[in-house]
């Protein structure tokens, strides 16, 4: 019996040495996957993580933004060598990525910002250029109109990623001075929000010309109620961001007023393994892992399909 224990031990200490066993404990705190993007984001991460014998990932799931505090509380005492955070609001989770930076533990942010920068590194596509891209395509659709009527449906007013897309896209949308923005609303991430909002928007304006959303599900709302009122003075709908198979096939087949939308895909859940996985293994990361998102339309939106997500 002493001799199977001490074979079996063996075994074990020789299993560990070729590295079977795992080197680092990585914990990934994760908003509610309550609509198709948060979805998909899971589903690239967990499938970048499957089969790593280096690293015990541990991945969760909030079921609102309090419990996601909680949570990353709990990440926090929990013995991780790096924590990461995707945060359901940037503002609220500001103060417990600090705490757990100031404890010494490298954090990784990802998609949307905190308000500070204790951070090791921050991975997302880049929330202003979505409102940057979707203003230059508007205010070029409406070249040498007069008096065109625009309203804006955000993300979850006020926090980070919302004020980013927000100012891109205000900052720019004032270089063509014969658009006016006439009214707002929140659309936050999702279909029936977009609906909402935008039908709260048509009952309150009698003409409206085009609507920027910051999202393509809020988009696919908001499309459903003006055809629901049967407006037809809306002739173009453009998405501050996404790429939804929906979106982009409504975009590539050019048959309905939704024509364009900035690129922010899910697989950026994969980017941020990456770059967790280069930090850990080769002891260096860049503090900022931003790249600048494309604007999809009827002339490009083909070459990014295998990245669309339902």
């Amino acid at each position: 019996m002493r001799k199977i224990l001490v074979l079996t031990l063996a075994l074990l200490l020789a299993l560990t040495a070729a590295g079977y066993a795992a080197e680092y404990k990585v914990a990934i705190s994760l908003p509610p996957a309550n609509n198709a993007w948060q979805a998909a984001l899971l589903a690239s991460i967990k499938q970048a993580i499957e089969g790593d014998e280096q690293i015990e990932w541990t991945v969760k799931n909030a079921t609102d933004d309090a419990d996601q505090t909680n949570i990353l509380s709990t990440f926090k005492d929990g013995g991780y060598d790096l924590i990461a955070c995707l945060p359901g609001d940037g503002t609220l989770q500001t103060a417990i990525m600090e705490e757990i930076y100031d404890a010494g533990i490298p954090t990784v942010i990802i998609d949307r910002g905190i308000e500070s920068d204790k951070y090791t590194s921050f991975v997302a596509e880049d929330n202003y250029s979505c409102g940057v891209h979707g203003a230059n395509f508007i205010g070029e659709f409406f070249a040498g109109q007069e008096n065109v009527k625009l309203v804006n449906l955000r993300s979850y007013t006020g926090i980070p990623i919302d004020l980013a897309r927000y100012q891109g896209f205000i900052d720019t949308i004032v270089k063509y001075e014969n658009i006016e923005i006439i009214g707002e609303g929140d659309g936050e991430f999702n279909s029936t929000a977009g609906f909402n909002a935008m039908s709260d928007l048509l009952a309150a304006k009698d003409h409206i010309d085009v609507v920027f959303t910051h999202d393509d599900e809020a988009t696919t709302g908001a499309m459903t109620a003006i055809e629901q009122q049967g407006r037809d003075d809306i002739v173009l709908i453009v998405s501050g961001g996404g790429g939804t198979v929906t979106g982009m096939n409504d975009i590539l087949n050019d048959d309905t007023i939704h024509k364009a939308t900035a690129s922010y895909f899910p697989r950026i859940g994969a980017h941020a393994v990456e770059v967790i996985r280069e930090y850990l293994l080769n002891g260096s990361i860049e503090k900022n892992n931003v790249k600048e998102s494309t604007l999809m339309t009827k002339e490009n939106v083909s070459n990014f399909l295998e990245w669309a997500y339902q």
